[in-house]
């Protein structure tokens, strides 16, 4: 069973059933993965974590990224056109939790999604190929659809890949990347 229903209530439950320390380990492994990646010059979307689902802290990578001569941009989301908007980066004071409880910008400098040049992704799981399963609405198959063909898209993965997610179509943008705490997957 396969489906991204069904593994989306999967991975959901395993997540949850992490405590604080692991995760952090988890954050620690998947940041120490970014070495051969150079983001130098480079814009760099990051989304920023929702602490209640128990997503990998991005902001360890925020500021490598930033250190490393990197821009940053995160999003906006628009829930009735089920949109991003891109800002850049300029630290913790311009972030709000909306009634999500995802933490977005709330002023700032926007960012041309065309001049993106690499994109952390969100994801539930992923398999073998490269497919994930995010949360659902279609946020950020929307967002990469817009992407330029040679922006690199890298997962954050709490997990190693499964075999297969038998339930991919069209609409689904693949990874080029997917960074573990043990390891980092190439799909390209």
């Amino acid at each position: 069973m396969n489906k991204k229903a069904d593994l989306r209530n999967l991975y959901k439950k395993k997540r949850n059933l992490l405590n604080s320390e692991i995760l952090d380990q988890i954050t620690k492994n998947c940041v120490e993965q970014l070495n051969p990646f150079d983001f130098k010059g480079k814009i760099v979307s990051v989304f920023l974590p929702i602490q209640k689902f128990n997503e990998i802290d991005t902001s360890s990578i925020i500021q490598r990224i930033i250190k490393s001569g990197g821009t940053v941009c995160v999003s906006r989301s628009d829930f009735k056109q089920k949109t991003m908007e891109f800002f850049i980066y300029q630290g913790p004071a311009q972030m709000q939790e909306n009634r999500f409880g995802i933490p977005e910008p709330s002023y700032g400098n926007s960012c041309d999604i065309l001049k993106i040049d690499y994109v952390f992704v969100p994801l539930l799981c992923f398999d073998a190929a490269g497919n994930r399963v995010g949360y659902g609405q279609g946020f950020y198959d929307k967002f990469l659809s817009s992407c330029r063909d040679n922006c690199i898209k890298i997962g954050l993965s709490h997990f190693d890949p499964i075999n297969k997610i038998e339930d991919c179509n069209e609409m689904d943008i693949k990874l080029d990347f997917c960074i573990t705490p043990n390891k980092t997957y190439a799909f390209r």
